[in-house]
């Protein structure tokens, strides 16, 4: 299991690349489950990214 420290390395890279590419950004506000299946977080991070995407896009 992560630590929350791996979990926030990650979180960082996550939010890193939405905001350098366009296309991950779209996926990842269309399809959040999908693309943060890809990484090795915790339940919790994963509730984190998802919860943020969607106070930004309301």
């Amino acid at each position: 299991m992560n630590s929350k420290e791996d979990d926030a390395v990650i979180i960082n890279e996550i939010l890193v690349r939405a905001l350098s590419d366009p296309e991950y950004r779209n996926q990842l506000i269309r399809q959040p489950s999908n693309v943060l299946a890809q990484y090795n977080i915790s339940d919790e991070a994963k509730s984190i990214i998802e919860n943020s995407i969607n106070d930004l896009t309301q």
